[in-house]
């Protein structure tokens, strides 16, 4: 390793590792680096997945830090026999293109936050105020306590808050644009894409689905409702016992799109799953996922839209019509 600088980042030690795979001390370096932090193994996984979704090959040196060989070899096989007899060209580069647009959303940097969690952790945190917040996998929260209000922004994946009531202190979530607030209740809110959904479990919220609009909808017990970006808004009801299933890890759809769901399990999956046909991502899906095992949940969910879920790689599952 005498003439290699040593790396100080995974993309670094990727490329260095790539071009000097049998350097016993460049190995050495590496594996302290990889043990140093959590967020060290993180990175590398990230770095490791995108190497090999973009390139559709595998490291040479793949058999001493990621996967056993029967994993590689099998890997690439089920690239060969996807590409050769599920897609025509065109079909396989909207998969390409979905892919990378799922990359630069993971890896995307996001505004400050005061707390995350990764792919599969469910996290509670017990705030100041007597407040408990249960996050989901690959959440970010950032707080804004005052002297006279509680607010919270939830800027990526899901969050059920079990609120302390307090009238003195209004609660308000604020989430890509739509604003939610409480005086004591329970109530999820979760991202989907460019949607919030927000649902009550206990007690009664407010939700503006545009912050410069004085109108709030009001949700009561079991109450749902989706907001879109652009302010448009659907309204539903679902079983008060199901809002927060994740939290004991399960998932339970009642006519959910099939796009809720995938992403919901994609979040406990540390890959990339996509939807390789537009018109999938509509169809309603009810059942109950186990979010411990997202690729036999996958699997059974596109069988029952009439698709199939074909895992390319560990770290890859495309949906497509059978």
């Amino acid at each position: 390793m005498s003439n290699v600088t040593e790396p100080q980042r995974a993309s670094e030690w990727l490329l260095v590792m790539k071009e000097n795979p049998d350097d016993k001390a460049l190995i050495s370096a590496f594996s302290q680096w990889y043990e140093q932090k959590p967020e060290h193994a993180e990175a590398w996984k990230k770095a490791v997945k995108t190497y090999k979704l973009m390139g559709a090959v595998v490291p040479r040196y793949e058999d001493q830090w990621a996967e056993s060989q029967i994993v590689r070899e099998q890997a690439v096989n089920n690239i060969v026999a996807f590409r050769r007899s599920k897609f025509k060209m065109m079909s396989f580069m909207a998969v390409a293109a979905s892919i990378l647009v799922a990359l630069v959303l993971r890896f995307e940097p996001l505004a400050d936050y005061d707390y995350a969690t990764a792919t599969g952790e469910v996290r509670q945190v017990a705030l100041a105020d007597g407040t408990q917040v249960y996050m989901g996998p690959e959440s970010k929260l950032k707080l804004n306590y005052s002297k006279n209000s509680r607010d919270i922004q939830l800027l990526e994946g899901q969050a059920f808050f079990d609120v302390s009531h307090n009238p003195e202190k209004p609660f308000r979530v604020f989430s890509l644009g739509t604003e939610i607030s409480v005086l004591g209740t329970a109530f999820d809110v979760n991202i989907v894409e460019d949607n919030v959904a927000v649902m009550v479990q206990e007690g009664t919220v407010a939700v503006k689905p545009d912050q410069n609009v004085s109108h709030a909808e009001i949700l009561k017990i079991g109450d749902r409702i989706d907001v879109a970006m652009s302010g448009d808004f659907v309204r539903g009801h679902m079983s008060p016992k199901y809002i927060s299933a994740w939290r004991d890890g399960r998932y339970i759809a009642n006519d959910h799109s099939a796009l809720d769901v995938v992403n919901a399990l994609d979040r406990h999956y540390r890959g990339i799953v996509v939807i390789a046909d537009e018109g999938l991502k509509k169809q309603p899906v009810t059942g109950m996922y186990l979010l411990s095992k997202p690729v036999t949940a996958l699997k059974a969910l596109a069988h029952s839209i009439g698709a199939e879920a074909y895992q390319i790689t560990p770290w890859l599952v495309v949906i497509s019509n059978s």
